[in-house]
């Protein structure tokens, strides 16, 4: 276990999160580090994204899951 004053010291890694255009996120949703979410997506509300999402997709849940895909 590690010291509290130790925590301190330590360097975190971070990993961007990448939101295209046109992205539609609900209310109180979790977007994981090193998330891409594609063009014209639709983030339903309450979802924890810990995947990729593709462009023009409807996605929902705890885990998310991809519901539908459109052009």
């Amino acid at each position: 276990m590690q010291h509290p004053e130790l925590r301190l010291k330590t360097l975190g890694i971070t990993k961007p999160i990448i939101i295209e255009d046109n992205v539609w996120i609900g209310y109180n949703c979790l977007i994981l580090p090193g998330v891409k979410i594609g063009n014209g997506s639709v983030i339903a509300a309450g979802s924890i994204v810990n995947i990729d999402i593709p462009a023009n997709s409807i996605a929902a849940g705890n885990p998310i899951k991809i519901i539908k895909n459109y052009d």
